[in-house]
């Protein structure tokens, strides 16, 4: 399970002021988690543990849900530690060439891994369901083993996977081997990419705050712009290629959290 908590701080209108011993009910996946009160000043701060993959926390008071709040708490995870993928979650995809290989994509080890053995073929999954990204900070683990990329790649919900520089989104990744390393597209254009890792595997964050997209690697803001898309519900990838010819490898991600 995914361990956490949530603070819940009920305020008038009017003034501003917290709610002494305001009444609440916390909603997991609508089912009732926890009934109570919030403290002398209107607060509470509640310890959670989410076992779904895909989670919805609901905050209720006086017999209403608190939209704005409730609206933010939708959670999507996996530390893929199960041996086994979450098909209520993910949906694979794979990608050939004309050269003989294979690719696959299979969680064991406590990652999801994705082996491509030869030049084009790729292997990866996709959320079954589209999440909204308002608001959102998007964090996941990325290994890239030797010429095989591994990517997050962020795209609106209505349009299809191409790969690289011809997705309609943002892809970020890293090549262990490349002369690029570490490389953003935003459709066709690069607007970052550098020569170096920081380490590998390494953490990438993508947070999107008001109308701005951020690209964090290792916890560093590398590169940010303005995002105003047409709307923020999004599906989320994350694959690994073969880049190189005649090549292969396995690459692997972990720990996401959105």
């Amino acid at each position: 399970p995914l361990k956490g908590s949530v603070d819940i701080d009920i305020t008038e209108k009017r003034t501003g002021a917290g709610v002494p011993l305001a009444p609440f009910i916390v909603y997991i996946n609508d089912i009732e988690e926890l009934e109570g009160r919030c403290n002398t000043k209107g607060k509470h701060t509640h310890e959670l543990s989410l076992k779904d993959h895909r989670s919805t926390i609901d905050i209720y008071h006086s017999r209403k849900r608190l939209v704005e709040a409730s609206d933010h708490l939708r959670v999507l995870w996996d530390n893929f530690d199960d041996n086994s993928l979450d098909r209520r979650t993910w949906q694979t995809f794979a990608g050939a060439s004309v050269y003989e290989g294979r690719s696959e994509t299979k969680e064991e080890e406590g990652k999801l891994k994705f082996i491509s053995t030869n030049t084009g073929y790729l292997a990866g999954v996709s959320t079954k369901d589209p999440v909204n990204i308002a608001e959102s900070r998007i964090k996941v683990k990325l290994y890239s083993g030797g010429w095989v990329v591994c990517f997050l790649s962020i795209l609106p919900s209505n349009t299809p996977f191409y790969g690289a520089s011809y997705n309609k989104g943002y892809d970020v990744g890293i090549w262990e081997n490349g002369i690029n390393k570490f490389i953003i597209y935003s459709g066709s254009r690069v607007p970052y990419s550098k020569g170096t890792l920081r380490s590998n595997p390494e953490t990438i964050e993508v947070i999107v705050e008001d109308d701005v997209i951020s690209f964090l690697e290792e916890g560093h803001e590398v590169y940010k712009e303005v995002y105003k898309p047409a709307s923020k519900l999004c599906n989320i990838f994350l694959w690994g290629q073969s880049w190189y010819h005649m090549r292969g490898g396995t690459s692997w991600a972990d720990d996401l959290l959105v």
